[in-house]
Formats: C-alpha cells, sequence, structure tokens
C-alpha cells in the first residue's frame, strides 16, 4: 500500500507540473503572437523569444524532475536494502516495470535506473548511485547556465538595436540641419541676384534714358560695357558652379590650404614604376610602347616634348588640379563599330586615372570625335578645336587616317592646328594618331614626311602614334578586317576574364577600316606610356626644385605648418595655379599655311551644335528683341525663330553589345533649323583680327550648296552677295576684312535668314570665324 500511494503520489505532481508548464507556454504563445500581429517591423522578434522561452520551459521542467527522481531512488533503495535478502533479481524486475509504467519522467532517467539496476539493491555500492546523482545535478546546472547565457544574448540584441536606432537618430538629424543649411544659403544667392539684377536694371534705365539720338550715340559704348560685365558675371557664375562640384575652387585660402604634395611623393613614385613594369611585362619588354610613337626616349627632340608635358604634370601634381585629354577626329576617335568602352580614350583613361589619383589629380580623356554622317572633315573641325575640346586642356589629339589624302592639304592644316592649339588657354600639347605607319617612314608621312613639323614643334610635345609600327616588329602581320590577335595576344587584358563572345570581340585588332579593341589598346598603352614616363620627369622636377632649397619632399606631410607655408610659397612661384601659355612670338615662323591665319594671338571662334562638345562656343544667337541686336526691327510678332535640332543616336556597335548601356557612343549630328517663312537668326561674332567668317551644315558632305541656294546672309546692315561653299559642307561668307570696320555696338552681328519664297528648311551645325 505505501509503494502504490507514493507511486501515485509522484505521477500526480509530475501530471501537475507537466500541465502548469503547458499552460504557461500556451499564455506566452499568444502574448508574443499578439505582439507580432501588432508589431510587423519587429523583425520576428517575437518567434524567437517563443523560441528562447520553450526553451526555458523544458529546462525547469528538468528541475522539477530533479526532486521526484531523488524521491523515487530513495524510495527503492530502502526497499531494496529490506528486501535485497529475499531476492535481488526479483526486486530489479519491479523497479524496472515501475519505472516503464512513468512515462512523465522521461528516457533520461529510465536509463539511469536500468543503468543502477545491477548495483543499487546490493547494499555494497552506495558511493556509485551517489556519482550518478551527484552527474545529474551538474547536467541541470549546465542547463540554467544555458538559459543565462540565452538571455544575455538577448540583452546584448536589443542594446545593439537601440545603438542603430540612436545612429540612425543622429544622421537624420544631420540631414535635417544640411537642408536647413542649403535653404538658407539659397535664398541668400537668390537675394543677392535680385540685387545685382536691381543694380544692372537700374544703370541701363539711366543709360536707355541718355541714348535718344540713335545707334552712333557714344552711350552705346556704355551699354556695351554693361553687356560685358553680364556675360562676365554669368561665366564667373558658371566657373563657380563647376569649380564648387569638382572641388577645385579658383583662389581663396582653400587653394592655399590645398596647394600642397599632399600624398606620400615616394610612395606614388613606387606606383608609377608598378604600372610601368606592368605594361613592359605585358609587351614583353618596351619596343612595342615606344615604337609606337614616332619619337622615342632618348631623342633630343622627343625628351624637350616629354619636358613640356612634364611641366603641365608638376602644375596639376602641386595643386592638386585636374590633368586632361581632349582627342578630336572622325570615326575612329569616336570608336565607331565597337562598344565606346572599349575606345583608346576609355582605354587609357581606365589605366592612368587611379594613378593619378593617388597624387590627388583628376585624369580625364575626352572623346570629342564626330563620325562622317554630319559630312564633318579635319578641314573644317579644326576650326572649331576650342569648343569641342574646350579651353582646360593640357594635352590634345588629333586623327583624321582616311580623310588626309591631299598632302598639300593635309599639312596645311597640320601646322594650322598645331598652332592653333598651342595657343588656347593652357598651351597644350598637340599630339597625332594615325591607324597606319607599319613602318618608322609610314608613320613619319602620317605627320609630315620632310619631318619639319617633328623637328620645329617636337618640343611642344607635338608626336603621333602609328597604331601598326610597334607590332608589326613583333609578328603583326598587317591589317585584316576581323582578324583575331595583335601578333602578342588574342584579347584585351581585360579581355581575359570575360564571356568567350566578349573576350572574341575584345581580340579583334581591326573591325574592318576602324580599329577593334585590341588595336586601341595598342595606342592607349603607348599614349600611358608616354605620358608616366612623362610623369616620372615631373617627379624629378618637383624632387629637384626642393632638393635645391634643402627640402625634403618625402616628408613634407611631417613638416610643421611654417615650414609647409614656407613649402607652399616655394612651389606656386614655381608652377602658378594659372598655367603658362606661350605667345605667338615663341612659335617658329609657319611653313604650310598662310601667315595670315596662323600668325594669330589666339585660335578661331567657333560655336558648334553638332555633339559632343567639352568647351565654350564663342558665337551666340541674340534673342530678336535684345537691345544689342542690330536686326530687331525686321522682326514681326508672331513669326516663328529658329529652333534646336538633333539628328537620330548612331549604334554603329556590335550586335551582342548593344545591350550594354557603356557601349553607347557619343556623337550626335545637331545644329539649329530655320523653316520657311522663319524670322531672322542673329548671330554676336567675337573678336576677329583676319575677318573670316564661315557657316556650315550638319546635312552631309556638300551641304554647302544647300545652305547657299537656300539662305541670305547679312553683316550688320550689309549683305553678302559673294557667298562660297568651302569644305564640302560649308559656305565662306567673307574671306577678310576690307578695309576699315565700323563696330557702332561693340560687336559685330551676322543676320541669316531663310530665302524669301523658299520651301526648304536649312540647318546651321557650325559658325566660325578668325
Amino acid at each position: 500500500t505505501a509503494e502504490a500511494e507514493a507511486e501515485a503520489e509522484a505521477r500526480t505532481m509530475g501530471d501537475r507540473g507537466v500541465l502548469e508548464q503547458e499552460t504557461t507556454l500556451e499564455l506566452i504563445d499568444d502574448h508574443i503572437l499578439g505582439l507580432d500581429d501588432d508589431d510587423d517591423d519587429d523583425d520576428g522578434l517575437g518567434e524567437e523569444l517563443m523560441g528562447a522561452l520553450h526553451k526555458r520551459a523544458l529546462n525547469q521542467n528538468w528541475k522539477f524532475f530533479v526532486p521526484v527522481i531523488i524521491l523515487i531512488v530513495g524510495l527503492l533503495f530502502t526497499f531494496g536494502y529490506f528486501m535485497g535478502i529475499l531476492t535481488s533479481e526479483k526486486n530489479n524486475r519491479f523497479v524496472e516495470a515501475q519505472y516503464q509504467s512513468t512515462p512523465q519522467l522521461g528516457n533520461g532517467t529510465l536509463g539511469m535506473t536500468t543503468g543502477l539496476r545491477g548495483s543499487v539493491f546490493t547494499g555494497g555500492e552506495r558511493v556509485r548511485v551517489e556519482d550518478e546523482l551527484k552527474r545529474l545535478d551538474e547536467s541541470v546546472l549546465k542547463e540554467a547556465n544555458n538559459e543565462k547565457s540565452t538571455r544575455l544574448e538577448l540583452d546584448e540584441l536589443k542594446h545593439k538595436y537601440n545603438q542603430m536606432a540612436a545612429q540612425m537618430d543622429t544622421r537624420l538629424a544631420k540631414i535635417k540641419r544640411r537642408e536647413s543649411e542649403l535653404e538658407e544659403r539659397a535664398f541668400k544667392e537668390e537675394k543677392a541676384l535680385e540685387k545685382e539684377t536691381e543694380l544692372v536694371g537700374a544703370l541701363e534705365e539711366k543709360v536707355i534714358g541718355m541714348d535718344k539720338e540713335g545707334r552712333d550715340n557714344p552711350t552705346n559704348e556704355l551699354r556695351h560695357e554693361i553687356e560685358e560685365l553680364k556675360e562676365e558675371l554669368t561665366d564667373l557664375r558658371l566657373e563657380e558652379k563647376f569649380h564648387e562640384h569638382s572641388g577645385h575652387p579658383e583662389g581663396g585660402q582653400k587653394d592655399a590650404d590645398k596647394m600642397l604634395l599632399d600624398f606620400d611623393v615616394d610612395g606614388f613614385s613606387n606606383e608609377v614604376d608598378r604600372v610601368v613594369k606592368m605594361l613592359e611585362d605585358y609587351w614583353k619588354g618596351p619596343d612595342v610602347l615606344t615604337h609606337t610613337l614616332l619619337l622615342r626616349p632618348g631623342d633630343e627632340i622627343y625628351e624637350a616634348g616629354v619636358e613640356f608635358v612634364a611641366e603641365k604634370i608638376s602644375r596639376a601634381l602641386v595643386w592638386g588640379d585636374k590633368f586632361v585629354i581632349g582627342a578630336m577626329g572622325s570615326s575612329v576617335t569616336a570608336g565607331h563599330d565597337n562598344c565606346n568602352f572599349d575606345s583608346y580614350e576609355r582605354q587609357m583613361e581606365r589605366l592612368l586615372k587611379p594613378v593619378f589619383k593617388k597624387a590627388g589629380v583628376d585624369f580625364t580623356v575626352r572623346n570629342g570625335g564626330e563620325g562622317g554622317t554630319c559630312g564633318d572633315s579635319f578641314e573644317n573641325q579644326i576650326w572649331c578645336v576650342r569648343h569641342i575640346l574646350g579651353d582646360d586642356i593640357d594635352v590634345a589629339h588629333y586623327s583624321w587616317t582616311y580623310f588626309e589624302n591631299e598632302p598639300h592639304k593635309v599639312l596645311k592644316s597640320h601646322e594650322m592646328w598645331i598652332r592653333w592649339v598651342l595657343m588656347m588657354n593652357r598651351s597644350p600639347a598637340p599630339q597625332f594618331f594615325n591607324t597606319g605607319g607599319r613602318d618608322d617612314q609610314e608613320c613619319a608621312n602620317a605627320l609630315d614626311s620632310s619631318g619639319h613639323l617633328q623637328r620645329v614643334y617636337g618640343k611642344f610635345g607635338v608626336n603621333i602614334a602609328c597604331l601598326q609600327n610597334g607590332i608589326t616588329r613583333r609578328g603583326y602581320p598587317g591589317k585584316k578586317w576581323g582578324e583575331i590577335g595583335d601578333g602578342m595576344h588574342k584579347t584585351t587584358r581585360y579581355g581575359e576574364t570575360a564571356s568567350d563572345s566578349r573576350k572574341k570581340s575584345l581580340g579583334v585588332t581591326f573591325r574592318n577600316w576602324h580599329p577593334g579593341p585590341l588595336g586601341f589598346q595598342v595606342v592607349s598603352d603607348a599614349f600611358a606610356y608616354h605620358y608616366l614616363y612623362a610623369l616620372k620627369r615631373a617627379l624629378g622636377f618637383i624632387k629637384t626644385h626642393l632638393d635645391e632649397h634643402l627640402f625634403d619632399a618625402a616628408k613634407i606631410r611631417q613638416s610643421d605648418s611654417d615650414t609647409k607655408q614656407k613649402i607652399r610659397e616655394l612651389l606656386a612661384n614655381r608652377w602658378p595655379k594659372a598655367p603658362k601659355i606661350l605667345t605667338i612670338n615663341e612659335l617658329p615662323p609657319p611653313r604650310y599655311c598662310d601667315e595670315e591665319l596662323c600668325n594669330v594671338d589666339e585660335p578661331p571662334g567657333c560655336t558648334n551644335w553638332e555633339l559632343p562638345t567639352f568647351g565654350r562656343g564663342q558665337i551666340r544667337i541674340l534673342e530678336p528683341e535684345h537691345d544689342m541686336n542690330p536686326f530687331r526691327n525686321r522682326f514681326h510678332a508672331g513669326e516663328a525663330q529658329w529652333r534646336k535640332w538633333t539628328g537620330d543616336k548612331r549604334y554603329l556597335i556590335p550586335r551582342d553589345e548593344r545591350a550594354m548601356a557603356k557601349c553607347e557612343h557619343l556623337d550626335v549630328c545637331a545644329g539649329v533649323e530655320g523653316r520657311p517663312k522663319t524670322g531672322l537668326l542673329t548671330l554676336r561674332m567675337p573678336r576677329m583680327t583676319v575677318g573670316r567668317i564661315m557657316v556650315c551644315s550638319p546635312d552631309g558632305k556638300e551641304a554647302g550648296k544647300q545652305l547657299m541656294e537656300n539662305l541670305d546672309f547679312w553683316l550688320e546692315d550689309k549683305q553678302f552677295h559673294d557667298v562660297k561653299q568651302v569644305y564640302g559642307k560649308c559656305v565662306l561668307l567673307q574671306e577678310r576684312w576690307q578695309g576699315a570696320v565700323h563696330d557702332a555696338k561693340g560687336h559685330i552681328h551676322v543676320g541669316v535668314k531663310v530665302k524669301e519664297g523658299s520651301q526648304q528648311s536649312s540647318r546651321i551645325s557650325h559658325v566660325m570665324a578668325l
């Protein structure tokens, strides 16, 4: 009876404990699921917590089972002690049967009692029972520690969440403060602009009130000055905006602080050496790289040209400025029949930009190539070098291989372009690129077979890269359309990891007459090797200059403020922020081009509406009602005006690569269009010393004829009657000034109008003046 009562009591206590645990878990489950329903942003925290609490409940079950187990084991031990004398085996079977009929105690307890079956009731091994009980206590303690660890992890997660929330709040506060600052700044700038506009307007009203006697009144000079001030103000705002975005503000304390070699000079020099070695290893020595260029290291003229370029790089290094290369030319330059990403300009920029960036210099290559669809050639495009490439370039590239069939025109244009480039704001180094030149003589012929241009202009950086000259020396068999390989490689460096189809495309040296990506890599690497050579020379210039004044270039960053200021002044005097420019007196006398065109202090003025352009046009359209428009009396209310026109994009890209955004080309035909009965177009011309004026059309190689047939032209109040077609797509309005020029308004204006009775629209792509 006692044994049965003990068994029933143990079973009842076990059932009650299990029931209480299950009830508690159900309540917790309901509570957590309610949390999940109320808050969708807790990222499943409820589910995780519920799982942890289940685990804890199980651990609590163990805590409940331990006393029960101890009680039962004690009863068994007592029972065995009194009954073991009669029959130990019978009692063992009885205990086993009793534990098997109590499932809520779990398999672990059953296993334990079964393991003790042969020893508990012998009366001789009590120590073993105590050890097993001790092990059971340790297991319970371990589970309790695990529960504590889980709780600590949960607390840590909550702490991290609170930290992240605090960080987000801080960032949001900063963003709001920045927005407030920007709004306040915009408000101040708007008020300043309103004030400036009021002042200019008041001055204009005063001048207009003074001027009641017509266009020849002297007050027109003052009005002209006001107009110029307006333009300068606009230009300054544009430049300020540009420098604000580029991170290179002009002047002021920021320049003084920035103007320092703020980089590891020795480390940077090592990086340049690394890239040079990479190129030499790739081409198995410098031979291909140096022989792609006509003038090479060791040649006296070449070394002088390298120094010319190195001076420009030195200035960029000292000031942390940009270094810009601008390329103009035909469809070869534009990269047609290829992905734009694979043009030589893009390949060279990707190779050198990271190198220059380590010295704080923004290395950029501009692709101003224009395909033949618009009818352009070197003859008309060189007149627009400033607008196409921009006045801020350090090196200019020229490439019209397949257009240069008449040697006298080619030599004349080469020299004109060289001299005009050198007269730009930064006196950039003029350089050429030709797809041919299988040996030195062919390469020289592509520039000047006599060698004159190389000899007299080489010290200004003039050189030519001939695609086939270097690789022919290493086994290239010559141009074959669509062939894979350059004699040494089967694809470009970056093509090694591309897909099979892309890799094959990148291995083409010539698509047709256009080079392929592998051919462009030859040109890119040769030019890059040349500029790295000049970069090393620039670093040498800077180190030598500092050494001469007892400063160590490698220790500038560790110098005190006084020493840094002395170095700033030293470097600024040697390499001023504004680049040194050449004058016409520093150039040799022209041989091939007319002195009238080539002995000028600045390049021609031009506005080119075709795309792309990277500079500012020098010729502007005046609104019909503008006070300075000499033709405003010819306009009628409601009369249609000239409008901008843009042609279709070009898709001269391999079919498999057309879907890639990076492959799209930049060049597009464009212009301004006048339709029948459209009003007069007024063009304000720049300063002109020669007086040559030309207008071109984007409508093909012979579009100049259509301009002559459909348009009338005026210079102020004088109509042009002797208009001539030039360069195929252009017309020459006048060749030079004839006698003195009467300039009442401070500027010369050209008027253009569709002829009366014409039923055809006309477009203008370029206006050029010298």
